[in-house]
C-alpha cells in the first residue's frame, strides 16, 4: 500500500511538472509563393513540424487557410489550428496550432491596432493583426495567453518607426489582458522583422526595452539566426539574420532553457550558406526556420 501511495505521489507530481513545449514558425505564403513561384513543399513541412513535438506553435504567413486547415487535421493527428481571419495587405493570416492532448484553447481573437497604428485597422489593408490565444495546460490548469505576431518588415527609417509603435501596442495589450483578465503569464511569438538584431542596431534596442518594461525574457536572444536571405549581394552564399523570437514571463520559465531553432538554420549552424547547403526546406518550405523552448 505504503509503494503503490509513493508511486502515485510520484506520478501527481510529474503531472503538476509536465513539460510544454512553445514554438513560432514563419512558413513563407503558404501554400504557394507567388513572388517565387514556389509551392510549399508539404511532404517536408509534415516531417519539420512532426519533429518540433511542439503544444503550442504560433505560425505566420498563411495565405490559403482553408488548405492548411486540412493539412493540420490531415497530416497532423491530434492537432488543430486557430487562424486569423484577417491577413493584411498581402493575405497573411497568422495563428497558432497546438496540441490537444497537452493544451485547451479557451479562446481566441485577433487585434487589428497593430495593422496602422493610430489608425482604424483595415482586415485586408496595412499589416498584420495581433492573433491572440487563451490556453490552459491540462495537467495542472495553469492559464496563459499566446500573442502571435508579425510586424512590419524592411530597415528604411519608416518600417522602423512603425515596428516601435507596434511594439508600443503590444505592450499596452499585455498589461491591459494582465489588469482585465488576472491571467499572469503571456509569450509573445513570431516574426517581429528585427533585420537590426545581430549587429545590435534599433531593432535590438527596442525588443530589449519591450521585453525589460514587461519583465520578460526573450528565450530566443542567443540564437545565432532564425531566418536567411540573399544578403544584397550575388556571391553564391546566403546570410543569417534573427528576425523571430519567442518571450515568455518568468511564470512559463520553470528552467533555464533557452530557445532552439531547426530545419536549415540548425543544419548549417547558423553560418553563410550556400542554397544547396541550405536544403529543401529553405528552398520549398520557407526562409525562416521554425524555433522551440521547452518551458516547463
Amino acid at each position: 500500500m505504503k509503494v503503490a501511495l509513493l508511486i502515485g505521489s510520484l506520478l501527481s507530481t510529474l503531472s503538476l511538472h509536465a513539460a510544454i513545449t512553445l514554438g513560432a514558425y514563419n512558413i513563407r505564403n503558404f501554400d504557394y509563393d507567388e513572388r517565387y513561384r514556389i509551392r510549399t513543399n508539404k511532404s517536408e513541412l509534415t516531417t519539420i513540424l512532426k519533429n518540433l513535438k511542439a503544444d503550442v506553435l504560433s505560425v505566420e504567413e498563411v495565405v490559403n487557410t482553408s488548405e492548411f486547415n486540412a493539412f493540420i487535421t490531415s497530416k497532423l493527428p491530434g492537432y488543430k489550428a486557430a487562424i486569423s481571419e484577417c491577413g493584411g495587405a498581402h493575405g497573411q493570416h497568422l495563428g497558432f496550432i497546438y496540441n490537444t492532448a497537452t493544451v485547451d484553447l479557451l479562446s481566441f481573437n485577433e487585434d487589428l491596432s497593430v495593422s496602422e497604428p493610430g489608425q482604424a485597422g483595415g482586415c485586408d489593408s496595412g499589416s498584420r493583426p495581433l492573433a491572440i490565444g487563451l490556453f490552459q495546460i491540462k495537467s495542472t490548469k495553469q492559464k496563459f495567453y499566446g500573442l502571435t505576431a508579425h510586424l512590419k518588415s524592411g530597415s528604411q527609417a519608416d518600417s522602423v518607426l512603425k515596428r516601435e509603435k507596434q511594439f508600443q501596442i503590444i505592450k499596452n495589450i499585455v498589461k491591459e489582458l494582465k489588469s482585465k483578465t488576472g491571467v499572469a503569464d503571456f509569450y509573445i511569438a513570431g516574426d517581429l522583422n528585427t533585420t537590426e538584431y545581430i549587429n545590435r542596431g534599433v531593432d535590438y534596442k527596442m525588443l530589449t526595452k519591450l521585453v525589460s518594461d514587461l519583465g520578460m525574457v526573450d528565450l530566443s536572444q542567443n540564437l545565432g539566426c532564425s531566418a536567411y536571405w540573399w544578403g544584397g549581394t550575388d556571391d553564391g552564399k546566403e546570410e543569417p539574420s534573427l528576425l523571430d523570437h519567442l518571450i515568455v514571463t518568468p511564470g512559463l520559465r520553470k528552467n533555464s532553457n533557452e530557445a532552439q531553432v531547426h530545419a536549415h538554420c540548425k543544419k548549417v549552424s547558423c553560418r553563410q550558406a550556400t542554397l544547396q547547403e541550405l536544403g529543401i526546406s529553405y528552398e520549398s518550405v520557407s526562409d525562416h526556420c521554425p524555433q522551440t523552448a521547452t518551458i516547463q
